[in-house]
């Protein structure tokens, strides 16, 4: 992919799985609150069902606007509660993901 959601460019990943029939996406990946975060809100709004394995996610620390940071761990938890709270996706742990799969 050559941008933050793996749901825009070439291949169209959308259309791979409709034709698949797949409707269910968990994602993995770095920047929790980067890529992933975008991908989720993608998958979502393009009508699948969005599992994130909180767990299998890294990010880092950022400095924003005014001189504001964030910590890792917080820009990671803040994408885990708008994504879940939000109804984007189904923020889970990998054990989680696992279990449903056996």
């Amino acid at each position: 992919k050559t941008v933050n959601s793996a749901f825009l460019g070439s291949p169209d990943l959308a259309a791979w799985l409709r034709e698949a029939g797949i409707q269910q996406v968990v994602l993995a990946g770095i920047q929790t609150n980067m890529c992933v975060e975008t991908t989720a809100r993608m998958g979502g709004n393009l009508g699948f069902e969005v599992v994130v394995a909180f767990d299998a996610t890294y990010t880092f620390g950022l400095e924003g606007p005014f001189g504001w940071r964030r910590s890792a761990d917080e820009l990671a938890q803040a994408s885990a509660v708008s994504l879940h709270g939000g109804g984007f996706a189904s923020v889970v742990m990998t054990e989680e993901v696992l279990t449903a799969v056996q």
